[in-house]
């Protein structure tokens, strides 16, 4: 299939002109094709993916990448399954998604196909690929989840909403912080585990607003506090000082993280929910620390 397509020339007049690929040096060809921070420009973007070639950009969404999207979906430019073809054999990756992605447009090739979601996602298997198609997807998922934080947010008092971007400041770095030391990443990304994170967080905001509020006695909460002191004691003691890609030391960094999220979250409970007690917000913390400790202690 490659074969039947090396001697086809990408068409000349989809290329920027030298005045506009100068206007380009700094652009991002994805941020284009997919409207990111500004509205789609499919055309532009197809400008911008041949610039990102003429200057060697490696970027795996962007250049061949996006320019193999346009022809194959006819967005930003006539459709063109040659040239579609042609770009998928070059792009270079795991080998399976390499084939995966050339069979696929053969298939629509032969089918006619008129659509317009063919996407360098849908055979994603190599790692690099997979954690690049996983931002991709968060950049999207990002958008929703900041609208419904804003929307619950929407009726809160200024000092409520006050407290509550105080509080996201420290948690997105902790979320960072542990999911970079405090995740055993050998079969997983940290940006998954800050979706993960994220997600978790805008879960328990809609759960409080619903009235599910934490409620732990005294007695939970000493058994809540222990269990994660000697749970983290068990990480920093001991002959064992690695855990797949986490380390004794990672583990120590995003625990002195931690106990300043679980101060900004007291602070934040304290504002918005007067009404529970710190021993609830502490036992409800120190629980889901412990899972997050023993998730990689087995």
């Amino acid at each position: 299939m490659c074969a039947s397509v090396k001697d086809v020339k990408l068409p000349a007049a989809d290329r920027p002109t030298p005045a506009e690929e100068k206007a380009l040096a700094k652009c991002v060809s994805a941020d284009l094709y997919f409207g990111f921070g500004q509205t789609s420009d499919p055309v532009k973007a197809r400008k911008c993916a041949y610039a990102e070639m003429d200057r060697n950009d490696k970027t795996p969404i962007g250049g061949k990448a996006i320019l193999m999207m346009v022809y194959a979906n006819g967005n930003g430019a006539a459709r063109n399954f040659d040239a579609a073809i042609k770009l998928a054999c070059s792009i270079g990756g795991a080998p399976g998604d390499d084939a995966g992605r050339v069979y696929q447009l053969d298939r629509l090739k032969k089918q006619n196909w008129a659509g317009n979601n063919f996407s360098v996602c849908d055979h994603s298997s190599g790692r690099e690929m997979y954690e690049q198609c996983a931002i991709l997807s968060e950049r999207f998922d990002k958008i929703e989840r900041d609208q419904k934080f804003n929307d619950l947010i929407a009726g809160w008092k200024p000092a409520e909403k006050k407290a509550f971007h105080t509080f996201m400041e420290e948690a997105n770095r902790f979320y960072e912080i542990q999911a970079k030391n405090g995740v055993n990443l050998e079969g997983t990304f940290e940006i998954q585990e800050e979706i993960f994170f994220k997600n978790n967080l805008l879960s328990s905001l809609q759960a409080f607003e619903g009235g599910e509020l934490p409620k732990y006695t005294k007695e939970e909460f000493q058994r809540a506090e222990a269990d994660e002191n000697a749970t983290y004691l068990r990480t920093q003691a001991g002959d064992a000082t690695q855990w797949g890609t986490v380390t004794r030391q990672g583990v120590k960094k995003s625990e002195d993280e931690w106990r300043r999220y679980r101060d900004a979250w007291i602070a934040f409970g304290r504002e918005k929910y007067p009404g529970v007690s710190e021993q609830s917000w502490k036992a409800w913390l120190d629980i889901d620390r412990t899972v997050m400790l023993k998730r990689f202690l087995h």
